[in-house]
């Protein structure tokens, strides 16, 4: 039976041409696959569509981003070992002071105290010597007198200001000092009748274990157990009571 190689029709004897399309019958059936019925065209569509390969966003391809993944966890990331030396070295900042996360109260009002004194000892020499130059007795006269008194006038007076305001500053620290006494003796007290180094070690430190890693599974115990007992504790002020006053105290014979 005659078909037509484009329209796929099945046509009765006798029939030569499309009806359809116009192309010439043929004799027998066309093939499935063949690739004659396309046209240049479409055959380099066909076989970009056979060679197509899937999209991705972003600039590294799947395979090499999940390779990179596959590298960092490779290379310890994310594992519980890495956080806790990466904790651990953080703790160890604190304790060598390195951090500077915290500083008591205490050590602000020295600081504020030996800024006011410099301030109040400029600003009053400085107004001195801006009086004397006004008044003639020192020959600082430079241009305009007015202006030039005026302007050192001005900021020495500011130096003064300063000064007043870090020493009020100085002695409000003076009393939070006071109050950091009382709660870092009230917090030593406790540690001293609850915490153990036994215990401790009991809870959180499994043989084998280094000294760093025990350093800062402790410190993290010690924490945990403070902020549990005692509450709205400032956790700079916590850590360095830790780092310097409790920790040496409970494992002092253990640390080299």
């Amino acid at each position: 039976m005659p078909w037509c190689p484009k329209c796929k029709t099945e046509y009765r004897e006798g029939f030569t041409v499309c009806a359809d399309c116009g192309s010439e019958l043929v004799a027998e059936e066309p093939g499935d696959s063949s690739d004659d019925e396309f046209s240049d065209d479409e055959l380099q569509k066909k076989s970009r569509e056979d060679t197509w390969e899937p999209e991705w966003d972003g600039d590294v391809p799947p395979d090499e981003e999940s390779a990179s993944s596959e590298d960092e966890e490779s290379a310890g990331m994310g594992s519980e070992e890495a956080s806790e030396a990466t904790g651990e070295g953080d703790a160890r900042r604190r304790r060598t002071g390195g951090s500077g996360l915290y500083q008591d109260s205490s050590e602000r009002a020295s600081d504020n105290r030996s800024s006011a004194w410099v301030l109040l000892g400029l600003g009053t020499v400085g107004l001195v010597v801006v009086v004397l130059g006004a008044a003639g007795i020192l020959p600082l006269s430079m241009g305009n007198p007015y202006m030039f008194y005026g302007v050192m006038g001005a900021i020495f007076i500011l130096f003064v200001v300063a000064g007043i305001v870090s020493m009020k500053n100085a002695k409000i620290f003076e009393k939070k000092a006071e109050s950091e006494n009382s709660l870092r003796q009230t917090l030593l007290d406790w540690c001293g009748e609850n915490l153990r180094a036994e215990d401790i070690d009991a809870e959180v430190c499994a043989a084998g274990v280094s000294d760093e890693i025990a350093y800062f599974r402790r410190s993290s115990y010690i924490k945990e157990k403070l902020n549990h007992q005692f509450v709205n504790l400032n956790q700079g002020f916590l850590d360095q009571f830790i780092d310097d006053y409790i920790y040496d105290r409970i494992f002092g014979e253990r640390v080299e």
